[in-house]
């Protein structure tokens, strides 16, 4: 054991010394992301993009050297990454799917907070786009969770993009009352018919 120690201890010691290193270096990325985006008034879901795609690409920079001073072969490693990478795409495709069509929104930006658009058989307005899901809230106020791999897929209209601006119907009247409803215009024509009438002339 003591052996071993003597021989293995440096390299242990600067592998941990990288770990660290990499988690000081991560924290200190993730400040400073949202510190700059924060003063380019970027939006804070890609804000959050940002500073997860960054400091995963940091720690696994770090892991790989950690690897590589205690011996172990680049090769080795990548063939071992390669192998958990592709088991864990296959395990959380769906996921995955979502998470880079939340990227593609977030950079793309076909629509933002705010805009009224359709995906399949739902209208709203648009009040999250996150890297998993696109928020809705319809004209009944119900909220809606898209997942971004089927607004990836579907086709989107955009109505705030119409003349005229965005556009979102309400809710109409209950069944009962639809058939009332057309009358009603009619109605009010008539009366504005009759209260716009000249009197007749006197005889």
């Amino acid at each position: 054991m003591e052996t071993w120690f003597v021989g293995s201890g440096p390299s242990l010691l600067g592998a941990i010394g990288v770990l660290a290193t990499t988690y000081l270096g991560m924290a200190a990325a993730r400040a400073w992301i949202s510190s700059a985006l924060k003063q380019a008034r970027v939006d804070p879901a890609t804000r959050l993009l940002a500073q997860r795609v960054i400091t995963a690409g940091i720690g696994v920079f770090g892991l790989l050297t950690a690897f590589t001073v205690l011996g172990v072969s680049p090769a080795t490693i990548l063939a071992l990454l390669g192998a958990v990478g592709l088991a864990f795409s296959l395990a959380l495709q769906d996921i995955l799917k979502n998470f880079f069509s939340g990227m593609y929104l977030l950079i793309e930006r076909p629509f933002g907070p705010g805009d009224v658009i359709r995906v399949k058989d739902y209208l709203g307005v648009v009040e999250h786009i996150g890297v998993r899901t696109t928020t809705l809230r319809t004209a009944e106020n119900i909220q809606v969770l898209v997942p971004n791999a089927v607004v990836f897929a579907e086709v989107v209209s955009n109505h705030t993009l119409q003349t005229g601006g965005p556009s979102l119907p309400v809710a109409g009247p209950p069944a009962a009352d639809a058939a009332q409803t057309p009358a009603q215009p009619s109605a009010v024509s008539s009366s504005a018919a009759i209260v716009n009438d000249p009197p007749a002339p006197a005889t």
